[in-house]
């Protein structure tokens, strides 16, 4: 009788019938399912609300305005010769930007996303703008449409916009102006009316032609210097 200690045989292979069994799961399911949580692990981490401008917040959003800035019967609609409506949205700093404060202020309200290419082409307009006019008491405002300020806060950076960015994340603001699609820009003067509204981007001239299905970045100018009269 031996004293050694039986040794452990190899470990046995499974039948080929339990190797069929696991492989589709091996083969299809699990890299699928690793896939599917990598890509909602990305998605929340850019997408999750931030703290307190959450969409949840009932503060933010669409206002009526003071009836010491709107007479009876004044027409408040996003149209043009009307007056703006008001909203209260969070700025990408963590303020409060109150468009109704701003009365006495020419303004420019720009609707925006960083996911929109023609958004893209014209914002360095709206930077050269706001850099030229701003001491003449122009004030540009970029509404984020719907996004993280994560997303939106590297953007800006990029872009060098140091205009006021406030973030309307449930979209009811832009409900409320009625958005055609994106870009979208109000031109608001001093006394809180529309002056004039542009579906489209603001794309400055090329060798002395227009971009296709664009506007000359002089017709910014001229815009801006209406509702600075």
């Amino acid at each position: 009788m031996s004293d050694e200690a039986p040794t452990a045989g190899p470990a046995e292979l499974p039948s080929p019938a339990a190797r069929r069994r696991r492989g589709p799961w091996r083969t299809f399911v699990f890299p699928i399912a690793v896939i599917a949580a990598i890509a909602f692990a990305i998605w929340w981490l850019d997408y999750r609300p931030d703290g307190a401008d959450s969409p949840a917040d009932g503060r933010y959003g669409p206002l009526a305005l003071p009836e010491t800035l709107a007479p009876p019967g004044a027409d408040v609609a996003a149209k043009k010769d009307a007056l703006a409506p008001d909203f209260l949205l969070q700025t990408l700093d963590g303020g409060d930007f109150r468009l109704s404060d701003y009365r006495g202020r020419p303004l420019v309200l720009n609707f925006w996303a960083t996911w929109c290419a023609p958004c893209r082409k014209e914002i360095p307009q709206f930077v050269d703008a706001y850099d030229r006019f701003r001491d003449g008491g122009l004030v540009v405002v970029g509404v984020n449409l719907q996004e993280s300020k994560g997303i939106v806060r590297d953007y800006a950076d990029d872009f060098g916009m140091e205009f006021p960015i406030v973030m309307d994340r449930d979209g009811r603001v832009g409900e409320r102006y009625r958005l055609l699609g994106l870009p979208m820009t109000f031109f608001i003067d001093r006394a809180g009316v529309v002056r004039s509204v542009f579906a489209g981007p603001f794309v400055e001239q090329s060798r002395g032609t227009n971009v296709q299905g664009a506007i000359a970045s002089s017709e910014l100018d001229q815009r801006i210097a209406e509702i600075m009269e």
